[in-house]
């Protein structure tokens, strides 16, 4: 595939690298990767549906091409069409056992609040990549999902060392030391800070569960 075509869509001419790589997949039909990459552009810019189409065709294609499932697997949880994410993946993990197939499993139960399910599919990916961030850091949330803060701690402390700058590790730790009682605020400042978005769209939960400690501690 043409590196002026990923230039074009990382300089921001997102419809003009979509074109070109459509022009490209004419001239080129057999390039696996370009489909992912034209079908990944699509994702981004929640074109669904034109996405979709273009993965269907090229499992029509080619059939046994990991990529191309794991590509419209993540299309469905994208679009939130979890059932239907949850499927590709599961036959990726039975076929494959792709590490990465695990995780966005693991992602789409988390997203389903079938957490014990995915905590099982979590662990194993993990496991598997003990240094990788996002793995820690899901591990950690699913287990403050299931309430278990003290090992929800243990992962985003590991996510931590991994890279002490993500908001969302620290901000998760920050709850995990709340819950805990033990020193937050710390946490939750260096996360407001690093990833400011991030600590606004989540900053409901943090209020819920000092809510909740407050009137834990009236009883």
């Amino acid at each position: 595939m043409e590196a002026a075509i990923l230039k074009q869509w990382s300089d921001g001419q997102h419809e003009e690298a979509v074109q070109a790589l459509v022009d490209y997949l004419k001239k080129t039909p057999a390039d696996i990767e370009a489909y992912v990459t034209l079908a990944t552009f699509l994702t981004t810019l929640q074109d669904f549906e034109q996405a979709e189409v273009l993965l269907q065709k090229a499992l029509t294609k080619f059939p046994d091409q990991p990529a191309l499932s794991y590509a419209l697997g993540t299309l469905y949880y994208q679009a939130e069409s979890y059932q239907q994410a949850e499927a590709i993946f599961m036959e990726l993990v039975k076929n494959s056992q792709s590490v990465d197939a695990q995780y966005m499993l693991a992602q789409t139960y988390h997203q389903m609040e079938q957490n014990p399910r995915a905590l099982v599919f979590a662990l194993t990916a993990q496991e598997q990549q003990p240094q990788e961030l996002d793995t820690n850091i899901l591990v950690g949330n699913i287990l403050i999902s299931l309430g278990d803060f003290d090992q929800a701690q243990s992962y985003l402390k590991k996510a931590l060392k991994i890279n002490a700058q993500n908001g969302e590790a620290l901000f998760k730790y920050g709850l995990t030391q709340l819950v805990l009682d033990q020193p937050s605020a710390t946490y939750f400042e260096r996360a407001k800070k690093v990833a400011p978005d991030y600590f606004e769209k989540n900053k409901q939960q943090l209020m819920d569960i000092e809510g909740f400690m407050q009137a834990k501690d009236h009883q």
